[in-house]
């Protein structure tokens, strides 16, 4: 069955979303921070993948805290986070966005990233991050 991506809202997708961080074993991010939409992957009705969307007041967009859904085999997501990162670039070429920006160290979303099109960039690169 084919994989489909749908855009929820913050409201509807982040209880599952704090389930999927969880499960990995990775920070949950406050719910203040996240915008108010979020893409989701879905395989047979079962939500696979999420990634979230930033707009800025220019061309450029962030995509930020890709997760996915430990629960379901690795096998039945194979291919998903590719369609959900090719669905975001396309919402984004309708939207105007000229430059997709994102961040990872994990070597299967930098597979996944490079295979729909993004380039490394800097390299050796620290965040620099100040909560308020």
């Amino acid at each position: 069955m084919a994989f489909e991506v749908r855009k929820h809202s913050k409201e509807e997708f982040y209880d599952i979303f704090s389930t999927w961080l969880d499960n990995h074993q990775f920070p949950r991010i406050h719910k203040d921070v996240l915008p108010e939409n979020v893409f989701v992957c879905f395989k047979e009705e079962i939500p696979i993948y999420c990634i979230w969307t930033y707009f800025t007041d220019s061309k450029l967009m962030w995509i930020a805290w890709p997760a996915s859904n430990k629960n379901v085999n690795h096998k039945k997501r194979i291919g998903g986070m590719e369609v959900l990162l090719e669905h975001v670039k396309n919402y984004a070429k309708r939207k105007g966005i000229m430059t997709l920006f994102t961040t990872s160290n994990t070597d299967s979303v930098i597979n996944s990233l490079t295979s729909v099109g993004f380039e490394i960039g800097d390299t050796n690169v620290n965040h620099m991050v100040m909560a308020l």
